[in-house]
């Protein structure tokens, strides 16, 4: 059976406040999308263009706001601010996703069909539509869902993913295992994803154009010397983003207060200024 989950559809980051976070990452020159409302929850996006295939990719900054309305699973996963807490795979049909991961023996509760208006602050109003397969955590390195987007055209609109930083797509997710390679097998088993595991450096999940990098501690010191793990666990550490012109990306950070370091022609910001999220803008 062909796999029915496309890419990486997101990055889920855990915050404090989501208005105030969106901040923080429109100092970076971002673009985020306006306010998000769910039940006990509120989220801003930094979306990026994705030429390939008409999904979403984007960064969600979600705020626990009300525990009581939240959904339970959303709750236990926000309970912690200022850290990346879970990807999101793309499924282009949610059904045959759950069916699959069934199959593979990977527990999943019943597809939920969902949606929402999302009301824009000049008033016109986004009908959002989406498919959720829910796969039991327990089993993943780094917990994932899975979402069919119905109407991902409100995700991907010029002014959503144009950014004055120049970025032009997420490219990377980066996460940290204490064995990548084991780690890398359940992506490659559920995803029907592909795997590369050179000598050195991080084991690569390819799975549309976002790659999953996961690295051994040791690996991760070696990368990114400067950057302090802030959890022990198997866990997921920030994102990369390709950026047009570097020059001006590092200009923004400097006028706004960041410390871009250098790293192998490109720019690394410190979780620290970033909501707990290592931030890496790579050249095009």
């Amino acid at each position: 059976m062909g796999s029915d989950i496309v890419g990486i559809d997101h990055l889920m980051i855990s915050v404090r406040n989501s208005a105030d976070a969106a901040a923080i990452f429109a100092s970076m020159g971002f673009s985020t999308t306006p306010r998000g409302q769910l039940p006990g929850m509120s989220n801003r996006l930094i979306c990026f263009a994705n030429p390939d295939i008409n999904v979403p990719n984007f960064v969600e900054m979600m705020s626990l706001d009300d525990p009581s309305l939240a959904p339970p699973s959303m709750a236990q996963a926000l309970k912690t601010p200022d850290q990346p807490v879970l990807l999101v795979a793309a499924s282009d049909n949610a059904q045959s996703t759950h069916t699959r991961l069934v199959q593979n023996g990977l527990d999943a509760a019943p597809v939920i069909d969902g949606g929402r208006d999302w009301t824009l602050p000049g008033g016109e109003v986004l009908d959002l539509a989406f498919s959720i397969v829910l796969p039991s955590p327990g089993p993943a390195p780094f917990y994932w869902i899975a979402c069919e987007h119905k109407t991902p055209q409100h995700y991907l609109r010029d002014s959503f993913t144009s950014h004055e930083n120049t970025s032009t797509e997420l490219s990377k997710i980066i996460a940290v295992a204490e064995d990548p390679a084991t780690a890398a097998k359940h992506y490659q088993k559920h995803w029907t994803a592909s795997v590369s595991a050179p000598e050195t450096g991080p084991v690569t999940v390819s799975c549309g154009r976002v790659e999953l990098c996961i690295h051994s501690p040791k690996s991760f010191s070696e990368a990114f010397p400067t950057i302090e793990l802030a959890r022990k666990e198997d866990h997921i550490v920030g994102f990369a983003a390709r950026v047009a012109d570097m020059k001006k990306a590092q200009d923004i950070l400097d006028k706004n207060g960041f410390s871009p370091q250098h790293f192998a022609g490109s720019l690394l910001l410190d979780p620290a200024q970033c909501c707990g999220c290592l931030v890496l803008f790579e050249p095009q």
